[in-house]
């Protein structure tokens, strides 16, 4: 298989299932939530699909030309990979230990939560880096819009926390448009599978 498309499909595919495991996620983190039927599912699937984004990201942008990554978005790119998967436990976490009180405010309080924030914080951190990056210099139409629709995402998660309503109509909605935004580069870089592979990065 073309590692381009190889790159692009673990890219998209995990686009596709970051929006749909925040789709199925309750709209609140309560107990009400815990019981909810998607609860485990919702976690499992975000976390598949950042976990494929991880894989494909830096063959992404090593490999695809539709990107033209500029070195803004290489580093972010690869942070971004390193952060999603090192999100991965913390749905786990949140999907299996949360709902036992107790046990999971132990660990929150300890090592576990501090990593767990740390990790979110690099998350958004390399999203705004990596959505600027294709953004600045995206090499196709789509993949700058792409970049755009990362950094809105991103602004959104950022000052979500201080709007006045509940968490879930401002996650959502934003990791949504984050997972179409990586959507798109998987696509980008898949239709790029018979171009020569650049030589360098710029």
């Amino acid at each position: 298989m073309n590692l381009r498309v190889l790159a692009g499909g673990l890219v998209g595919a995990g686009g596709i299932l970051f929006a749909v495991g925040n789709v199925l996620h309750p709209l609140e983190h309560n107990e009400a939530a815990h019981s909810a039927p998607t609860w485990e599912a919702a976690h499992l699937v975000f976390a598949l699909g950042g976990l494929l984004i991880a894989a494909g990201l830096p063959l992404c942008v090593a490999l695809s030309r539709a990107l033209q990554a500029s070195k803004l978005a290489t580093v972010g790119a690869v942070v971004l990979a390193v952060a999603f998967a090192a999100l991965a436990p913390g749905a786990w976490f949140e999907a299996y230990v949360s709902p036992l009180h107790g046990v999971a405010e132990q660990v929150e309080a300890g090592g576990g939560g501090a990593v767990n924030a740390a990790a979110g914080m690099v998350w958004m951190a390399s999203l705004v880096a990596f959505g600027a990056g294709l953004a600045w210099r995206g090499g196709e139409r789509p993949v700058r819009l792409a970049g755009v629709a990362l950094l809105v995402a991103a602004v959104v998660l950022i000052l979500g926390p201080g709007l006045p309503v509940v968490e879930g109509l401002v996650i959502i909605p934003a990791t949504v448009v984050a997972g179409v935004g990586l959507l798109a580069v998987g696509v980008a870089t898949a239709r790029t599978a018979t171009e020569p592979v650049p030589a360098t990065v710029r």
